[in-house]
């Protein structure tokens, strides 16, 4: 999955079938998202290299003064005093989770991918964000249609957003 996720991905950044690059990847516990986040790491060390920005992005004044350096690639989720070390270390604080949610909705913030379990899934508005892979069951119609929501809002320049399904999402009216 992350080797499909990471040619996807690129392929439609390359092509410029995606309005700002951003995307959410969704996983079934923290544990798989962790894996996932570590094989990223090490196929695409360049995602996690801290930058404001994309290369050639232009930034306004207020850009300048508001982003902050961030990679490409995070994983978001809360942390528990249970988890490895190396998981709990990465995973940071809610004011943190808060900072990485303002950057996320910058257009031009250089943190493109949000790998996430139940964070964000639900009245998170990014209209720019145009697709999520899905790799997790959504048991709750609630829940399901507030996840594919996700990639539904308005933006100029986007006519759709696209979900990838890697774990056969159904949904019963």
């Amino acid at each position: 999955v992350a080797y499909y996720f990471i040619n996807h991905y690129e392929n439609r950044v390359k092509e410029g079938s995606t309005v700002a690059g951003k995307c959410m990847f969704v996983c079934m516990n923290r544990p798989i998202a962790f894996k996932f986040y570590n094989i990223l790491k090490n196929k695409r060390p360049e995602w996690f290299e801290l930058k404001v920005a994309s290369e050639g992005a232009i930034l306004s004044d207020k850009d300048k003064k508001e982003l902050i350096p961030m990679p490409m690639c995070k994983f978001i989720a809360t942390r528990s005093k249970d988890d490895p070390q190396e998981m709990y270390d990465l995973l940071v604080n809610d004011s943190d989770r808060k900072n990485a949610a303002i950057q996320f909705k910058n257009i031009n913030s250089n943190f493109k991918i949000a790998i996430v379990v139940d964070l964000w899934l639900t009245g998170f508005d990014v209209p720019f964000l145009d697709t999520i892979y899905i790799d997790k069951p959504l048991a709750q119609k609630h829940t399901i249609i507030q996840t594919v929501s996700r990639v539904n809002r308005s933006f100029a320049n986007k006519d759709s957003g696209l979900i990838v399904d890697f774990i056969g999402i159904k949904l019963v009216l």
